[in-house]
């Protein structure tokens, strides 16, 4: 199978948005963050939310396409681009309300994970999600590794992380490494926090503050 991986445009935003919604639809995260009414839509929405406002605006969104139609799409920000404080109060009510009934679990949650972040520069996969009908065919690796390889020649770490200890797996063959690991409060999810050294870096330099913490 040929994947075509490259930067995405505005014409791949609603395609993107799909995509991820059906990745994310039984996500733990999602399942403990946003209203199971008119789940996927919720979603899907929040997707096209991230990507408009905050992927395609200040960081760098990845696409795969699989015989030309978008399969993967992964958003990577940059730690040491500021999304100015006005994005942030523009798409806050709307998030909040697409998260609905869930939305005060979600604002615990992002609470309880902040902490894991790298004090220094790095690249934060906030999320990455392949479509369920090219899952397990390596589009995924395939749209991650521009940046990985990005970070590396840089000399950045980078950093996700997430509620599923597949993707644990998944991310530990590309080289990450579990950093934390907690279970939200409440009965909610087990989140993992993951964290790729560039191979040159001292271990001791990025470390996260308070121990480590996507996606998303």
């Amino acid at each position: 199978m040929d994947v075509e991986v490259r930067r995405a445009n505005d014409a791949d935003l609603d395609r993107a948005a799909v995509v991820l919604g059906e990745a994310f639809a039984d996500y733990p995260w999602t399942t403990w963050t946003v209203d199971p009414d008119d789940h996927l839509r919720r979603i899907t929405e929040l997707q096209r939310i991230a990507l408009r406002s905050y992927g395609l605006g200040f960081g760098q969104v990845w696409v795969g396409l699989v015989d030309g139609i978008v399969e993967c799409a992964a958003v990577w920000m940059d730690s040491s681009v500021e999304v100015p404080a006005s994005v942030r109060e523009q798409t806050a009510p709307l998030t909040a309300g697409l998260e609905g009934a869930n939305h005060p679990a979600s604002v615990a949650a992002q609470q309880q994970i902040r902490r894991w972040r790298p004090e220094r520069r790095h690249y934060y996969l906030a999320t990455v999600g392949t479509s369920p009908l090219a899952q397990r065919r390596g589009v995924a690796s395939a749209v991650l590794l521009p940046m990985l390889a990005k970070a590396q020649d840089e000399q950045v770490c980078a950093f996700l992380e997430t509620s599923s200890d597949t993707n644990v797996a998944f991310y530990t063959g590309l080289g990450f490494e579990v950093h934390d690991h907690i279970q939200i409060s409440g009965g909610g999810p087990d989140v993992w926090a993951m964290l790729k050294r560039p191979s040159r870096l001292d271990a001791t330099v990025e470390t996260p503050a308070g121990g480590g913490r996507s996606s998303s």
